[in-house]
């Protein structure tokens, strides 16, 4: 009877690894193409043939959002049980882009077509139960900065959402606004998900600062109103700082758990 019911389990599993490597690629074969020209702005930024002044800014955070959705889907893909934080964290972006473009006006099936496939491969992740974060990890400090920096994000989403509505711009009529607000509740989302400090957490950390950093090395670069989204070289050096602080903090509370054996 057991050695029956051994090759049906893993027949079983085959099939289930089957339908969620399925659900990876067909996420792929639909984001790519679409998001691969907003990924390549910087360099005509960086190189020369930029065509978009005064969309540096929106384009160098545009790019580094697509940039690191698709990274956390490939880059679990090596190890999935161990980096499933990688497939999370770009759930909870695509996530905060369906939210902002439907309560913006701006919804597509297409937006829910590529959550389901997301959905659908943490449904099927080898990971299985084992995804769940558990309580017992969080770490008071880490959550204390990881809640503020969430709080600091959404107040920049809803300013954003607020150009959006209010503002008759290039960047209004390009979305740029959308993908700010976009960014900013995707880098809240990443810092409390990455507070609870699940299987690959880390990703949710690093792509949280990554995203901080950008915008605020962004506005850096970019100090003026025409950029439209700019915060200026002061906030934006707060910004930079504010996103080594919180990488700073989660790994001593990773060290200091370790050496207490926690």
């Amino acid at each position: 009877m057991a050695s029956s019911v051994q090759p049906v389990s893993f027949a079983r599993q085959h099939l289930k690894d089957g339908v969620f490597v399925a659900f990876v690629l067909g996420f792929l074969a639909l984001s790519v193409p679409a998001f691969a020209e907003p990924m390549t702005f910087w360099t005509g930024i960086v190189f020369g043939g930029y065509g978009y002044p005064t969309h540096e800014l929106h384009h160098f955070v545009l790019g580094s959002v697509f940039t690191v959705l698709l990274l956390g889907v490939i880059g679990q893909a090596i190890r999935p049980s161990r980096r499933v934080g990688a497939l999370h964290s770009s759930v909870l972006i695509w996530l905060s882009l369906t939210v902002v473009f439907a309560i913006t006006g701006d919804f597509s099936p297409v937006h829910l077509v590529l959550l389901a496939l997301l959905l659908g491969a943490v449904l099927t992740h080898p990971a299985g139960a084992s995804q769940r974060p558990d309580a017992k990890a969080l770490q008071p400090a880490m959550v204390a900065v990881g809640v503020l920096t969430a709080v600091g994000a959404i107040a920049f989403a809803g300013l954003e959402l607020h150009a959006h509505l209010a503002v008759s711009d290039d960047h209004t009529a390009l979305g740029h606004y959308q993908f700010m607000a976009t960014t900013g509740t995707s880098i809240a989302a990443l810092s409390l998900y990455g507070c609870l400090r699940g299987p690959g957490w880390r990703f949710p950390v690093y792509a949280g600062a990554a995203l901080l950093s950008v915008i605020g090395l962004a506005s850096i670069a970019y100090p003026g109103a025409e950029q439209g989204s700019s915060l200026g070289v002061g906030l934006g050096i707060v910004v930079v700082g504010w996103a080594v602080l919180f990488v700073l903090v989660a790994e001593r509370n990773d060290a200091l758990s370790k050496w207490f054996g926690r």
